[in-house]
């Protein structure tokens, strides 16, 4: 009928028919060409004190920005490695994929391991493409026993132990032909470990950027089979440094630049402080009460710590463990824009690129000395704020290039991969699809509110979580843990003097106990352990009187329109003003957690 019709309005100007007919056949074969998709996924690059240097180290992200779309409100609810990651290749917040924190119960790639053949890449490999992973997979993987190709992954260039962060001796697990047996087997037609050293030629973003070509030249040889690139380096979690070819010109850009002092760099008196808060801020939960002094006195401090655990030493006129981890977080981002830069220029060279979706984002943030914190794993903006671009070839007819201020995060990746591919989004998916927003850019008001989580302590190191007071007030500063938390942020609309006013309001709850009792207790009852559970609804008192004690937890509120830097704690300076606010945040936090 559609050819019949398109004959009779195109005859009378004298276009051949068969000429009609194959330009229909063109278009019905093209539309049914899935698009070859790659994340690029950078490690604790922040979307606040890094971005006025990219075009220093990262100017290819302007080049990307001219083609495609601006994310410039993009979070990560889970602001820490492996949360962050399990959010992405998931699409599920931390309470449906299980994945807390970065190691024990309820972290790293054990916790995460059951989610793989449910995670974004089986489902992809099951439409027909061949996915790769090249880089960081999770904490974990590797360690203790010997790694195995991962499900889902055609093929994999996968760091097997966390030597890697140095950029140099480090082993991957490398595998290719992977095939799905079932929905629990994964068989791999080849597979080997190969071992790097301290070679110039060794520096790990090099590897992995020349791995990434590799699998692009080799699945360019099928052009009827797509492809999914997981290309994950470590840039610029510390302690890497620049590529050797780059570490003159570090040194003589980067040791002249501090870190961006912000307002509530190693300060958190905000307009509300009062005169008896001049050394303690005393709206902060306790933990940061606890640890505050500690935590200003550190920050011109322990760059001998910092030089004891990476490859060479930064220079003299460094002093301290923060601008030791600045300076090697800028110099690791030439070699990034490197890779970026490669990438596109193999991709346009072999003619991929027109049918290609790239993503360049990152797993978290980093404080960088915001609230006296150097590291991540907070509910704060610093550390949840991530840059997310999505550009594509001409044959994806993306909305013109440009901004947007929408909400969203990575857990929306997965369902807006799985959409633009053609593949059903599963119900278990709490993501929304981006999709309409890379082609309507009219599009607004796609999510009002997420929560944030995660489950303390465990940031630092794996054996930490056994000692607890160790880990919470003891350590250093740049590797001091923070305890369990949930959090919301939500827009909030109210009627004043006749108008509608919108704002921003995050509220967080801080578990306010944090010894090795209580934890074990917490991780118990989160796994439903049998036994815990029984004695819980049996009504044990000691029981019970252990499980208030874990739920007790201190607040804090803050309005992200006035306050944006998180200083003013609205709940100790104005309790009453804001309690009922508070309690209606809380609601809409359990809604999202507990699923009512």
């Amino acid at each position: 009928m559609i050819i019949t019709l398109f004959a009779y309005t195109f005859i009378p100007m004298r276009i051949p028919f068969i000429i009609i007919c194959l330009y229909l056949v063109s278009i019905t074969t093209f539309a049914q060409q899935k698009p070859n998709v790659i994340i690029v996924l950078a490690d604790d690059l922040d979307a606040m004190y890094t971005p006025p240097y990219f075009p220093d180290v990262l100017p290819i992200l302007d080049s990307l920005k001219s083609i495609g779309i601006d994310f410039t409100n993009s979070f990560t609810p889970m602001a820490t490695c492996c949360p962050s990651r399990s959010a992405t290749l998931t699409g599920s917040y931390a309470h449906t994929n299980g994945v807390y924190r970065n190691a024990s119960i309820n972290g790293g790639w054990s916790a995460f391991k059951h989610n793989e053949p449910y995670a974004l890449p089986a489902y992809l490999n099951k439409s027909g493409y061949r996915t790769a992973i090249i880089g960081k997979y999770l904490n974990g993987y590797g360690i203790g026993e010997n790694a195995k190709p991962v499900y889902g992954w055609t093929d994999g260039f996968v760091f097997t132990h966390s030597s890697y962060y140095k950029g140099y001796d480090y082993s991957v697990l490398n595998w290719q032909g992977g095939s799905r047996q079932n929905d629990t087997v994964w068989n791999v037609a080849h597979q080997q470990t190969k071992q790097y050293g301290s070679k110039p030629e060794h520096y790990s973003t090099d590897v992995l950027t020349n791995e990434a070509i590799s699998f692009i030249q080799n699945t360019e040889k099928d052009d009827k089979q797509p492809f999914f690139l997981y290309l994950t380096p470590t840039a610029p979690h510390n302690p890497l440094q620049a590529a050797p070819r780059y570490k003159e010109i570090a040194e003589e850009r980067w040791t002249k630049v501090s870190v961006p002092v912000k307002p509530n760099y190693s300060n958190d008196y905000g307009k509300l402080a009062t005169a008896v808060e001049n050394k303690i801020p005393l709206d902060k939960s306790s933990f940061l009460r606890d640890t505050w002094k500690k935590r200003v006195r550190q920050m011109n401090n322990g760059v001998f710590f910092y030089n004891s655990i990476i490859k060479g030493r930064v220079p003299g006129s460094i002093k301290s463990f923060l601008q030791a981890d600045w300076y090697g977080r800028l110099g690791s981002l030439y070699a990034l824009n490197d890779m970026l830069s490669n990438l596109l220029k193999i991709l346009k060279d072999n003619g991929e690129w027109d049918n290609t979706l790239l993503i360049f984002t990152s797993d978290n943030g980093y404080m960088l000395g915001a609230h006296a914190m150097m590291n991540k794993a907070t509910p704060y903006e610093e550390a949840i704020r991530v840059p997310l671009i999505i550009a594509g070839g001409d044959s994806l007819h993306l909305t013109t290039p440009g901004k947007t201020e929408e909400w969203v995060t990575n857990l929306d990746l997965m369902p807006t991969i799985l959409d633009i591919t053609g593949v059903k989004i599963p119900k278990r998916v709490e993501g929304f699809s981006l999709v309409p927003l890379l082609y309507n850019d009219t599009i607004s008001y796609l999510r009002d509110r997420f929560v944030m989580e995660y489950l303390g302590p465990s940031l630092s190191k794996f054996h930490l979580y056994d000692k607890p007071n160790l880990s919470m007030k003891l350590l250093p500063l740049y590797i001091m843990d923070h305890p369990t938390y949930n959090a919301v942020r939500m827009k909030v609309t109210a009627i004043k003097n006749g108008s509608q006013k919108e704002t921003i309001y995050k509220y967080i709850e801080w578990q306010k106990y944090t010894n090795k009792k209580i934890l074990d207790f917490s991780n118990r009852f989160r796994l439903k352990d049998p036994e815990l559970m029984l004695m819980i609804s049996t009504g044990d008192k000691k029981t019970l009187k252990l499980k208030a004690k874990a739920e007790e937890v201190e607040t804090e509120l803050y309005d992200l329109t006035e306050d944006p830097n998180e200083m003013d704690n609205l709940l100790y300076y104005k309790l009453d003003v804001y309690k009922e606010l508070a309690a209606q945040l809380k609601s809409a936090m359990l809604e999202i957690i507990i699923k009512k």
